[in-house]
């Protein structure tokens, strides 16, 4: 027999006979709530990232004042809703947990009838290396899946719509029906439970298709009919021909946006403006008043990722589509020598993300109090317990007020609280964490 390689009395210490409730009770929390990599998981949910209040009441203060103002109408231009704001932090300042505490609040909104304003929020945790690249970013968070319904609905709806298309698709249907133990099915594509998705609309149409030749007719005048139609929502024949290879594959062609990306519709010649606005226009259309885009990470394109050519294109690209795309709001966060660097290479680029500007500040003592609070709150702890005032003096003192250290060792103290605390009343103080952690801040 192999010997056991673990001991499991040595791992039971550690994990309180593997019940979590048991190993944490005596510090008064159902679990760790800290992040033991010291960053904000972007996959949490919103109940979660709601309870992560900005430990600044200024950066509160800013952040609730932009969005208050991005949400209200514009009643002179109602299609000029256009806000940048950005966030600026040395790294492990809490920039990426902020962006998911406004994430979160703008869902809120959304979901409360309270509110007028509907806004559909995404975060992007990569800007990429061209503006292709971002447009793909902003997709994949929408979904394809997605996308593809707002495309087909849209289309759909016109088709429904228009005597021209339906005289075209109208000559391939024969009006056959099936017949099943549920009752009859019905084959017209207009029929109300074939309009319930692009799907059935479709299957509709080809079941009715029983030659080769005819089946390759029907995709010449369906294409011919899409392409009219994407034309007349776009209004540019490049970009409609862009959006219909995405959704040929629903009948066909097998495309996915990333092979698009990736193939020859890279030469959109400097229409990703059009691209992004009617991105954004499908998605309104689903009943949202306001389209947030949060860009983690920006500080990258001027870091070196890009050659110049690379560079210039990209900010005259994102410089253009600011500029001619007013129908949504803007977060970018970077830190603070990136975006002199940004202001060296492009200062119209660097005034037209920075409508306003919030700086997140290194922790002290009063916002690490808070920052403990929001943690221990989620595991229902009661304010800074089981930490004391002294103890967390001392690990901002450690940390030199760095946010994400600070975070860290928050979970590995109370991983080492847990196993050795004997008593409720027992704390993380300063001579508990001397005993664990060196002034540089590296575990005992």
């Amino acid at each position: 027999m192999e010997k056991n390689l673990i001991n499991t009395d040595y791992l039971a210490a550690y994990m309180g006979n593997s019940n979590i409730d048991e190993k944490y009770s005596i510090l008064g929390l159902k679990y760790n709530p800290f992040p033991r990599s010291g960053t904000a998981n972007i996959n949490d949910n919103d109940s979660y990232n709601r309870r992560m209040l900005p430990i600044d009441s200024e950066v509160t203060k800013k952040i609730m004042t932009f969005t208050a103002n991005a949400l209200l109408a514009n009643q002179d231009h109602p299609e000029d809703k256009f806000q940048s704001c950005v966030i600026l932090g040395d790294y492990g300042s809490g920039k990426t947990q902020l962006l998911m505490y406004i994430k979160s609040e703008l869902r809120e909104i959304a979901n409360n009838p309270n509110y007028t304003a509907k806004p559909y929020v995404i975060y992007i945790d990569n800007p990429g290396v061209s503006l292709l690249e971002f447009i793909g970013n902003i997709i994949s968070r929408i979904g394809e899946e997605n996308l593809r319904k707002y495309l087909w609905n849209n289309i759909i709806s016109t088709i429904c719509n228009n005597d021209g298309y339906k005289t075209t698709l109208n000559k391939y249907l024969t009006g056959m029906q099936s017949f099943s133990f549920e009752g009859t099915i019905s084959y017209d594509p207009y029929a109300p439970e074939n309009l319930l998705s692009y799907k059935q609309f479709l299957t509709a149409f080809v079941n009715q298709i029983n030659t080769p030749n005819k089946r390759k007719n029907f995709d010449k005048d369906f294409q011919e009919v899409l392409l009219s139609i994407l034309y007349s929502l776009t209004n540019d024949s490049v970009v409609s021909y862009y959006f219909y290879e995405f959704i040929s594959s629903d009948y066909g062609v097998n495309k996915t946006w990333e092979a698009l990306i990736n193939g020859n519709l890279k030469s959109l010649n400097g229409k990703e403006a059009k691209v992004i606005k009617f991105i954004v226009q499908l998605v309104k259309e689903q009943g949202y008043t306001d389209f947030f885009i949060l860009v983690d990470e920006f500080e990258d394109i001027t870091e070196g990722r890009l050659s110049k050519i690379q560079l210039d294109n990209y900010i005259y690209n994102l410089r253009t589509l600011l500029d001619e795309h007013r129908e949504w709001g803007l977060f970018f966060s970077m830190n603070p020598e990136a975006y002199k660097r940004l202001r060296r290479v492009s200062p119209p680029l660097a005034d037209r993300i920075a409508t306003e500007s919030v700086v997140l500040s290194a922790i002290n003592i009063e916002t690490s109090k808070r920052l403990i609070e929001n943690y221990i709150s989620i595991a229902d702890g009661d304010k800074i317990n089981p930490f004391s005032e002294d103890g967390i003096e001392r690990l901002g003192e450690i940390t030199e007020g760095n946010a994400r250290r600070f975070l860290i060792l928050c979970f590995r103290l109370v991983e080492f609280a847990a196993k050795e605390f004997k008593s409720k009343d027992e704390r993380i103080d300063t001579k508990f964490i001397n005993s664990h952690v060196n002034q540089d801040g590296i575990l005992l």
